[in-house]
């Protein structure tokens, strides 16, 4: 074992040093970091508050007292009187008429009348104004100033901590972790030990950006001491609690002032981490592992009280309830906690002096230019006086940090836009502006997309086959143009793979390596990534659920989701053959003449009757059975000779018709009912794009007119036109409506979405992330809306004051959910994923239970009641008992329609369907039958005859 795996220690406290320079750089466009304190305004008998985050100088109006007088104040607002001051103040007065509400607040729509007054609040928080005049009104506007010197000097006054922390480190590297290290490295598990180690900083890291999210409880807890009293009793003995409890506000401005400080803070949670990373891992994973947010924030406690008024905390890692470590872990803990409690009651008090005019000025950048000069020499002995405490004074009730810590994650991408077969642009079909049935607004080929099939279980899986001109040059087991859900080949085209998916969409990717597992394609919204095995590879494309494609040796061998549940692919003859899930259902694949010509569902059978037939097939013929049974045959399909899909039928033998050219276009569709859709094409083959569309019901008629800039005109057949236009990574960028209203999206280097404009005008913009996550969404007019993630998934919402945490398993679904008043929703998960636990904030559950099939079974109400539930073989509900023991059945039609229900009674209703899957004919259960006609060709109701035979 050699020194490469110590830590960094130079590289380690440079950054501790520079750690606030980020900081400042992200922040250059606030004013401070003040952390959940609120000010408040006050001018004669009213106030006001301002949130930290508000701009422009604080307006108040007020009317000066028959004496000539007008009290001014500028504190916090907390439960005791804690000034801030140091604030000019103009006084404007305004015509003798009554304030309208809806004026209030907003002076450009008030008269002035008379000259101004311009005064000053000096340290005491309190301005007692004469000359005045009497019963005059006012506009009083309140102006917390600060200067760039002021600035430097704040930003300034934490490197001197910095430097003093970082020197504590270096010689703790020196007489303590270096020889510890020493023998970590001769350990013979140090590897293993090393990789808990860098697993437990993960997790504290998750740790640290929940507990940023918590310091509000922090200043919650440092201004109300009286309602937190047995949690300050943890750090403080009775006098010391006295002291807090009497302190003059001089003395808790200086508190507040240091609890609400978030770079100060920062410095701290910085010197966290770079202590933990110079710990040897055996070490690191003992205090790691144990410290939780709740044992972060007493430290920082710990931290505040001392620095902020000078009290003796002691806090130790004994104090931890859980902290069952070594005596060296211990030591080191301690030493630790220490010096953070001595540089705190150093350095705080003066630090709070410099950057009081900083935090508390809630309109200056940093990078402000604001000239003039505010004295901030405090004289002793001029606290407020007591008896003008405002006892209606009432703490913010949801206040919110002003930063907060992000995940950086470093992504790998290749950004290329998939293409089809003609080598056009091509986006998912789900996600590509169609028109009709459907035509692409965007190359003009048909996307005709069609589930046949659905394997149930903990995975489901449809089977999907998907049409586009395009591919009529490529044969598949479906006939030209036509794929399926299982489409999927992976080759190599020189130093590069070549994903052609189910939608005969090629993306391309740098093949992966050790040094670069996992690489993705931000404008394909694809990745790949190196699989658990030995030449296995594995790619994901985003969409509503998350799949991951399974290649070994570049064939598709299995998908599987978050959870690890997975579906087998095997192949026959070099064919696919089986698409099969562990709890032993499939859809087996048939062929006639190399040509899919059925899809089955399949069942394996562990039955005594198999057993036994399968024993007696063997002992005839040395062969056994094959386990696997189906129980229904989902589609079926033919061809023409030319070797062209010509019909798909579905159990019933409901049969769509297909026709075509000789270069395999597509020429008309005949659903099952008989409505049929035609195209007109312009240019050959896989070049053809649509130029004409219509029906034989006559409600579609469409010309489409294309030019070479990526735009299409729809010319339909009521005289009203539409106009798409689409860049070249297949983005919509303008659309016309029929009205003439315009729509248009810009998009960034990665296909994202940044800006749209609506036909009024209105702008919303998007924001994201280095790993391309949306992080704001800012509409016109409205708040703007931010997300915050972790490890991918969104961790936080807020708009404006409100604020959702969300807390997730590994897997990404929500564990712990937050609204904005404080009310928390839990949710527990089984191992395949399904909810099993709904704990609702009224303490109340919802328990849920589910079979291996992920059926649901029964369910516990958040009432008390229970609901149970059965299935068939295929999948379907057959009985639902309620709370009351009562049973509804249910029976279903070849192709999985419901077809009757059996009431708790006995009774039954019943329903017939035509090849469209709508209703005509519904018996109820008094056997009273209404009938439903449809118009030709036509899914719509034309005519219903009710029971009694009148019609509608």
């Amino acid at each position: 074992m050699t020194d490469s795996i110590q830590p960094d220690v130079p590289t380690l406290l440079l950054q501790l040093r520079d750690c606030l320079a980020e900081y400042r750089l992200q922040t250059s466009k606030w004013y401070g970091g003040l952390l959940a304190a609120v000010q408040k305004f006050s001018a004669g008998d009213s106030a006001i508050t301002r949130n930290i985050e508000s701009k422009g100088p604080a307006i108040h109006y007020a009317q000066c007292k028959k004496d000539g007088t007008l009290t001014l104040i500028h504190a916090f607002e907390s439960a005791h009187f804690v000034p801030i001051g140091n604030t000019p103040v103009r006084l404007t007065p305004l015509r003798s008429k009554p304030l309208r509400p809806d004026n209030y607040g907003f002076a450009t729509t008030l008269d002035t009348d008379g000259e101004e007054l311009h005064t000053h609040i000096d340290d005491s928080g309190i301005k007692l104004l004469e000359g005045c005049k009497p019963d005059q009104r006012y506009r009083v506007t309140f102006y917390p100033q600060t200067t760039p010197q002021q600035i430097d000097a704040y930003f300034d006054s934490y490197q001197g901590l910095l430097n003093e922390l970082g020197d504590w480190l270096s010689q703790q590297w020196n007489n303590e972790f270096h020889p510890l290290w020493r023998a970590y490295d001769n350990a013979t598990n140090a590897e293993q030990l090393l990789l808990h180690a860098q697993s437990a900083l993960k997790g504290f890291g998750d740790t640290l950006i929940g507990l940023w999210d918590s310091l509000v409880k922090l200043f919650d807890l440092i201004t109300h001491p009286k309602k937190n009293l047995e949690k300050l009793a943890e750090f403080l003995n009775p006098e010391q609690l006295d002291s807090l409890l009497q302190a003059s506000g001089q003395s808790l401005q200086a508190l507040y002032l240091i609890a609400s400080d978030e770079p100060l803070l920062w410095a701290y949670f910085s010197t966290f981490q770079a202590w933990l990373q110079l710990l040897p891992p055996h070490l690191c994973t003992e205090i790691v592992t144990r410290l939780t947010s709740e044992v972060l924030i007493d430290i920082l406690i710990g931290v505040v009280l001392t620095g902020g008024l000078g009290l003796a905390v002691k806090y130790t890692a004994k104090a931890l309830p859980t902290m069952t470590v070594t005596a060296k872990a211990t030591h080191l803990l301690d030493s630790f906690i220490d010096l953070l409690l001595r540089t705190s009651k150093a350095r705080s008090t003066q630090h709070a002096q410099i950057s009081k005019p900083i935090l508390l000025h809630a309109d200056a950048p940093l990078n402000t230019g604001t000239k003039g000069k505010v004295d901030l020499t405090r004289q002793p002995g001029d606290g407020p006086d007591q008896s003008l405490l405002d006892t209606t004074l009432m703490v913010r009730g949801k206040p919110q940090t002003y930063t907060e810590i992000v995940q950086v994650q470093h992504v790998d991408d290749v950004p290329a836009q998939s293409k089809n077969l003609n080598d056009q642009p091509a986006e998912p079909a789900d996600k590509t502006c169609t028109q009709g049935c459907p035509v692409s607004m965007v190359t003009g080929e048909e996307l005709l997309t069609l589930t046949d099939a659905v394997l149930d279980g903990v995975l489901p899986f449809e089977w999907t086959r998907l049409y586009r001109t395009s591919a009529v040059e490529n044969p598949s087991s479906l006939g030209f143009g036509w794929s399926h859900s299982l489409n999927h080949r992976l080759q190599e085209d020189g130093n590069e793979l070549l994903w052609t998916d189910h939608e005969n969409r090629q993306t391309r990717f740098p093949r992966p390596t050790a040094q670069r597992p996992a690489i993705t394609n931000s404008l394909a919204r694809a990745a790949i990534y190196l699989g658990e095995k030995e030449g296995e590879l594995v790619l994901a494309q985003s969409g509503k659920t998350q799949r991951f494609y399974h290649f070994k040796h570049f064939k598709l061998t299995a998908i599987s989701d978050a959870y690890g549940n997975r579906l087998t692919i095997t192949y026959r003859d070099g064919r696919l053959h089986r698409i099969e899930n562990k709890f032993e259902r499939a859809l087996m694949l048939r062929y006639h003449n190399d040509r899919l010509c059925a899809v089955d569902y399949q069942y394996y059978d562990h039955s005594r009757e198999f057993i036994e037939r399968s024993d007696e097939h063997y002992a005839r013929h040395r062969v056994r059975l094959e386990r696997w049974t189906t129980l229904h045959t989902a589609v079926t399909y033919t061809y023409n000779d030319a070797g062209q899909l010509i019909g798909a039928a579905n159990p019933l033998q409901e049969t769509e018709h297909y026709r075509y050219d000789a270069d395999h276009v597509i020429q008309e569709r005949q659903l099952a009912g008989g409505a049929t859709f035609y195209w007109e094409w312009q240019h050959r083959g896989k070049q053809s794009r649509c130029i004409r569309h219509w029906n034989n019901f006559g409600q579609m008629h469409a010309r489409y007119e294309w030019d070479d800039a990526g735009t299409v005109t729809v010319h339909h057949q009521d005289g009203s036109r539409q106009i798409y236009e689409h860049d070249s990574n297949a983005r919509l960028v303008s659309q016309t409506d029929p009205d003439g209203a315009n729509h248009q999206k810009t998009y960034d280097e990665q296909g994202r979405l940044i800006a749209e404009k609506d036909p009024l005008g209105a702008v919303t913009e998007y924001q994201y992330n280095e790993s391309g996550h949306l992080t704001a969404l800012i509409p016109p007019e409205d708040e703007p809306t931010y997300y915050s993630y972790l490890d991918g998934h969104v961790r936080k919402i807020w708009r404006g004051m409100a604020q959702w945490y969300y807390e997730r398993n590994a897997q990404g679904d929500i564990t712990r959910q937050t609204d904005p008043d404080g009310h928390i929703t839990r949710y527990t998960y089984s191992p395949q994923g399904k909810i099993t636990l709904i704990q609702h904030p009224d303490d109340s559950y919802h328990q849920l239970t589910w079979n291996t099939h992920g059926q649901l079974t029964g369910e516990r109400l958040p009432d008390g009641t229970q609901r149970h539930y059965a299935y068939d073989a295929q999948g379907r509900k057959t009985t639902q008992q309620e709370p009351d023991g009562t049973q509804t059945h249910y029976k279903w039609d070849a192709a999985g329609r419901l077809s009757q229900i059996t009431l708790p009674g006995g009774k039954t209703r019943a329903w017939s369907y035509n090849a469209y899957g709508k209703v005509t004919a519904e018996r109820d259960e008094r056997g009273h039958i209404t009938r439903y006609e449809y118009a030709d060709h036509l899914h719509l109701v034309s005519r219903r005859i009710n029971p009694d035979g009148s019609q509608l």
